[in-house]
């Protein structure tokens, strides 16, 4: 009786164990049971989000191409602009015949440089800690080191232009102070109605000059 016992208990327990097994499987999430419905729809979002990324991708590329021709239009102008500019400013250099002092720490530039010079000719000479020592026309830096050089020149370009007009005011006045007196020793030595036809022979000769330039134009 007892070996029959347990032989029953051990067909309920293993019948127990088969019911829970397929319990289990019953519940076990398969992803490919899906409805045809549902598998369409996620078809359908798929293609969306698809759809949409290539979209917003094409929007990002043509952002990127109207951004790059546009850097590339500035970047033309503003080399042109330098070059015109440090052309001028060269120009106006030589004529003033000055050369300006740039505190190495007021330009961005790579190195020890221990002194650097925009002579008269434009050329930004910057000598290093070593004796090394490097020469070139401005406008041939980066456009960071152009600026950064010109707002440290333009304050003293504005002091040389005001002491240049000054030399040149009193040398005007100076030569009207020596006309005027040489104009009383000719009228002391000539006389005032010689001095006077003088003058008019003169402005006559000017006047034939020009109307002959102008004729042969």
């Amino acid at each position: 009786m007892e070996n029959k016992d347990a032989k029953a208990g051990e067909n309920v327990g293993a019948e127990g164990k088969v019911q829970e097994e397929v319990a289990d499987e019953a519940y076990f999430f398969h992803p490919l049971e899906v409805s045809e419905g549902e598998e369409t729809s996620s078809v359908e979002e798929l293609e969306k989000q698809k759809a949409d990324f290539e979209q917003k991708l094409q929007e990002l590329l043509r952002s990127i191409s109207e951004e790059t021709l546009q850097l590339s239009e500035f970047l033309m102008e503003e080399d042109r602009l330098i070059r015109e500019l440090c052309t001028t400013l060269r120009q106006i250099l030589k004529k003033l015949k000055v050369s300006f002092y740039i505190p190495p720490r007021e330009i961005p530039i790579k190195g020890k440089v221990k002194k650097a010079i925009l002579n008269d000719e434009c050329n930004l000479i910057l000598v290093y800690e070593k004796g090394e020592v490097y020469s070139a026309f401005l406008a041939e830096y980066s456009p960071e080191i152009v600026l950064a050089t010109l707002l440290v020149v333009m304050p003293e370009l504005a002091e040389a232009l005001t002491l240049y007009r000054k030399r040149i005011s009193t040398r005007v006045n100076l030569f009207g102070r020596i006309k005027k007196e040489l104009k009383n020793v000719v009228r002391a030595i000539i006389g005032e109605r010689e001095t006077a036809q003088t003058e008019k022979e003169s402005l006559d000769a000017v006047k034939t000059t020009l109307d002959s330039e102008n004729q042969s134009h």
